[in-house]
């Protein structure tokens, strides 16, 4: 008797703790979502405004940073879409016109902001699926202008001058680590912006599925906009009429983006075709373009070098080198690994052998660049496509959550203090396309980071693992 009462003592304190750390998280989740909103981007339909700051104090100066903008943006939709879908469960409708206001704003931003860019090439603007990768103006912050002022007051609000990096205790002045702290530089911004790639179209693709499939009043504009990019990453659709060889993006004046810079799609073709089809509804013919076989066949052998390593892989076949993804990319390039698992995510690809595919590709513990992204690829996977819950994944996503810190994610890190950095594994700009090390010990990038990532893994979390729509948290 006295044992049957010790395991229900146990089993009850148990479920009290994980109920405290639900609160928890769910606390957490809005502090970052104010957080993101007042610190890392202003809500709005001017240039620059909604476009999403992926490192704020980078290099620990008072400066923001925008690199990688493409896949920060589409994490950005991917929450707000996923929060719609929380509230229109909770039936919050007042909360739900809120968010559903700044998604507008947000399609709007890459609509206007970065698809319509052909400008810079000087041509014509046009909605074609070719996207510039930030539209930040470089007075954006400017204080002598009336729209720079209003952006530099609303990114520091509650900051002073004062609150910059102290190199001698090792934080932010006055504030918690992760706490954002004051700016007035922008990092690494340009007049003449830099064209897509490949790895930023999957980013704001990313985004976009999960807006056609949690917003239906946005959904069809948000196909439209899958197909777009789609179809133009696979060098079908231009407003330049530009043809030439299939699967090379190019930009506005017809000149192709290199290999090296991310412009070569064929080796991912079918995984394109897939996700495309899936998330637009349209045959996946359609999504077929055609290509130079010659230079296919010879591309597929140096596309993936490292080292000595080779791929020799024989004929022209593009689902067959799909497939051969499916055994997870070799190398060190982790980068294609998440490229993979996005696209493989969103098109459900490899049919019943998918989710060990994605397993291949996001736990990979080969070489010297190991990572552990597999909680949100498959959560990706298992909500897009309506997949059967996993208790094992739900236990690793739990512990992701609850280890992150409450401030938010940073890395202070410096050669006299290596260890000054976000608990967790919480220590990157973006968790699940970081290796290990970066995660738990930091990358060479330092600063305060958006919180995006956490925001979207927790949101599909509880869309995928509340066992009710009842046991949904209420969103604030």
């Amino acid at each position: 008797m006295k044992k049957i009462i010790i395991i229900l003592f146990l089993f009850l304190f148990d479920g009290i703790i994980i109920a405290q750390t639900e609160q928890v998280n769910l606390d957490k989740y809005w502090h970052y979502r104010q957080r993101f909103n007042q610190y890392f981007m202003y809500v709005g339909d001017k240039a620059g405004e909604c476009m999403v700051v992926c490192i704020r104090n980078r290099d620990l100066k008072p400066q923001l940073c925008y690199g990688q903008h493409g896949v920060h943006f589409g994490y950005y939709l991917g929450v707000l879409a996923t929060e719609y879908q929380l509230l229109i469960r909770n039936n919050q409708l007042q909360k739900v016109e809120k968010t559903l206001e700044e998604l507008r704003y947000a399609l709007s931003a890459y609509e206007e902001q970065m698809d319509k860019c052909e400008h810079y090439w000087g041509k014509e603007n046009c909605l074609d699926g070719f996207f510039i990768r930030e539209n930040v103006p470089i007075n954006y912050l400017d204080t002598t202008t009336e729209l720079g002022k209003i952006h530099f007051d609303a990114l520091n609000i509650g900051l002073t001058s004062e609150n910059i990096w102290n190199s001698d205790s090792g934080c932010m002045n006055g504030l918690e680590n992760g706490k954002p702290a004051w700016v007035n530089v922008l990092y690494d911004i340009h007049a003449q912006k830099e064209p897509m790639s490949q790895d930023e179209a999957y980013g704001i693709m990313m985004g976009i599925a999960l807006v056609a499939k949690c917003v239906p009043p946005l959904a069809e504009r948000a196909k439209y906009i899958f197909e777009l990019i789609s179809l133009h990453i696979i060098g079908k659709n231009s407003c330049q009429n530009c043809g030439g060889e299939g699967y090379i993006i190019k930009k506005p004046d017809c000149q192709s983006i290199s290999e090296s810079t991310g412009g070569v799609t064929s080796f991912f073709g079918f995984g394109i075709a897939c996700a495309a089809a899936k998330v637009t509804g349209k045959d996946i013919d359609y999504f077929y373009n055609t290509f130079d076989s010659k230079k296919l066949s010879s591309m597929t052998k140096t596309y993936f070098q490292t080292g000595n390593l080779k791929w020799t892989i024989g004929g022209n076949n593009m689902y067959m080198l799909w497939n051969v993804c499916q055994g997870g990319i070799p190398g060190s390039q982790e980068w294609n690994r998440s490229m993979v698992s996005t696209l493989a995510a969103m098109g459900d690809s490899w049919g019943k052998k998918t989710e060990k595919g994605l397993i291949n590709n996001t736990y990979w513990t080969k070489g010297t660049k190991p990572h552990e992204w597999r909680s949100f690829y498959l959560s990706l996977w298992r909500f897009l496509h309506d997949k059967n819950p996993n208790n094992a994944e739900k236990e690793l996503i739990r512990k992701e959550l609850d280890a992150a810190p409450y401030e938010g994610p940073y890395n202070f890190k410096t050669p006299n203090n290596p260890d000054n950095i976000a608990s967790g594994g919480w220590a990157n700009t973006y968790r699940y396309r970081a290796t290990l090390d970066e995660q738990f010990k930091g990358s060479r990038f330092t600063g305060i980071f958006n919180g995006l990532d956490y925001m979207l893994m927790y949101n599909l979390y509880q869309l995928i693992y509340a066992e009710s729509d009842k046991n949904i948290p209420n969103y604030k």
